[in-house]
């Protein structure tokens, strides 16, 4: 796969970096083996956003807090590690073509707005633990399931 792009689906951030997970040491293995395995591994801002809900929402079950220092630490790393995919008018524009061609509607629109964001970016391949909710995009980019 050298030489190919992937993209990392936010689920697969939120489970590397939560020791509870039982996907932990799955994603942390995954995510080494995509840069191990590619030329590059792209996130998007969209990413950095569901990652921040999901895991503020996380810390807030746990203690009742937020560390918003930690969150913050840990999405600047993630700037550092990852090529970043920019949201434009171009990415909303072909989302607006997706969600036509493929009668995406309601909560499916973020997994199609991560689907324009790769396609405009020439990413083809994504890494999620939600292979069912990318399906319907399977024509236009490869799925590679976290398990």
């Amino acid at each position: 796969m050298a030489g190919k792009q992937v993209f990392i689906d936010s689920n697969v951030l939120v489970y590397a970096n939560n020791a509870l997970s039982p996907f932990c040491q799955t994603a942390r293995n995954q995510l080494e083996n995509m840069f191990s395995s590619f030329e590059s591994v792209w996130v998007s801002r969209q990413v950095f956003r569901e990652f921040a809900v999901v895991v503020s929402r996380e810390m807030l079950n746990a203690n009742g807090k937020v560390d918003f220092q930690l969150l913050a630490t840990t999405i600047h790393r993630f700037e550092q590690d990852f090529m970043v995919a920019e949201d434009s008018q171009a990415v909303t524009h072909q989302l607006l073509q997706l969600l036509e061609s493929t009668n995406t509607a309601g909560k499916q629109v973020h997994d199609a707005n991560i689907v324009a964001t790769m396609l405009l970016h020439g990413v083809d391949t994504i890494l999620t633990n939600n292979v069912a909710d990318f399906n319907r995009f399977s024509h236009l980019i490869t799925l590679l399931p976290l398990i």
